[in-house]
């Protein structure tokens, strides 16, 4: 090889190396458990790859890895009267924009305390894991993309979801301590429900356009139920809100 093309060659793959480094930044924090066993958990992020799981015993450990250019991101902890706040967010710093999935938010939660939950994602990508957690209202806003949401054995009673375009499947399967109340604004796209096969679910649709498909639930008008409705000691009660698309109940 020519040795003024070879050290051009070198000179590219040394300046695309610098370029990368200043073009990523990675921001980490472990947040220790103190006297809350009560946390209120605000995660609000304008786009990318969300995940969040329960594989800690500290209260929180967050881990985002992001392009300078796409988030601004911060993490807080405040605690009072025993109660706690934990507020994670990457915004964008000027006009809202399609943000790659390789702009990542890690976020591992305690299993062992008690939460309320508030998520907002814009465009991208959710994996979010909270099975066996104990919740007591979640509340989630999705913007565009693919939304994975577990919420299994976690007998959360308050449920809201404002979804937007995509495809979102959220877990209710599991053992339930309560009835659940859930109303879920669908957007455009699919709606994924696993419920349990075990109690009683009914479904009510409301100003939708699209397909319902249910495991042979019965349905009078805008309601589907199962065989379980009303005699199982909790039920599901889950209300669904103009959407466009389809909306796929399945047992678990």
């Amino acid at each position: 090889m020519n040795k003024s093309i070879f050290s051009l060659l070198v000179t590219f793959v040394v300046i695309s190396a610098v370029n990368a480094q200043e073009k990523f930044s990675t921001l980490e924090q472990t947040i220790k458990k103190g006297k809350s066993e009560n946390i209120t958990a605000l995660i609000q992020i304008a786009g990318g790859h969300l995940i969040v799981n329960g594989e800690t015993t500290e209260l929180a450990q967050v881990k985002l890895t992001y392009d300078k250019a796409d988030w601004n991101p911060s993490i807080a902890f405040a605690e009072l009267d025993e109660r706690g706040k934990l507020t994670i967010t990457a915004q964008t710093e000027g006009e809202e924009k399609h943000i790659g999935d390789y702009n990542r938010c890690n976020i591992n939660l305690n299993p062992s305390l008690n939460y309320s939950l508030g998520i907002v994602l814009g465009a991208g990508l959710a994996d979010i894991d909270f099975h066996d957690f104990s919740i007591h209202k979640a509340v989630f806003r999705l913007g565009v993309g693919s939304f994975n949401v577990n919420l299994s054995n976690t007998s959360v009673p308050l449920l809201k979801v404002e979804a937007g375009i995509g495809e979102a499947t959220f877990d209710l399967s599991g053992i339930w301590k309560n009835n659940l109340s859930a109303i879920i604004n669908a957007g455009i796209g699919q709606m994924n429900l696993i419920v349990p096969a075990n109690m009683g679910v009914r479904v009510t649709v409301k100003g939708f356009l699209g397909n319902v498909e249910t495991p042979n639930y019965k349905k009078e008008g805008k309601e589907y139920t199962n065989a379980l409705y009303g005699k199982s000691k909790y039920n599901l009660e889950i209300q669904v809100n103009g959407a466009i698309g389809s909306v796929d109940i399945s047992e678990k």
